[in-house]
């Protein structure tokens, strides 16, 4: 699903920061466990997974508040070519296409 993402941007305490899509880092295979009862409604298991994002890191930030807003979008015609099989509601448009703000407070 990774490579349906078509760009993406934040914005730093007003300051646009470019280029996200360059930031894509995928880990290497790591082992987890499901509980029961998980947020994807899965079976609960052992199993193993990656986390494949665009990742930001910040340089320490002088104190006080400050406001992240990180937006992804993904790009609907890779998404049109994909096997209907491999789209599930967890990691297709409906989990990825949305603005996340956070409010951090540096002391």
């Amino acid at each position: 699903m990774q490579d349906t993402v078509g760009r993406g941007h934040a914005i730093l305490s007003g300051i646009n920061i470019s280029n996200m899509i360059e930031y894509n880092i995928p880990t290497k295979i790591f082992n987890f466990t499901l509980p029961e009862d998980n947020i994807l409604n899965l079976t609960s298991q052992t199993t193993q997974s990656i986390a494949d994002g665009n990742w930001l890191f910040l340089k320490p930030l002088p104190p006080g508040i400050h406001e992240l807003e990180i937006k992804g979008d993904i790009n609907s015609t890779k998404l049109r070519n994909m096997d209907p099989a491999d789209i599930h509601q967890y990691s297709g448009p409906i989990g990825w296409n949305q603005t996340a703000t956070y409010i951090l407070k540096v002391t």
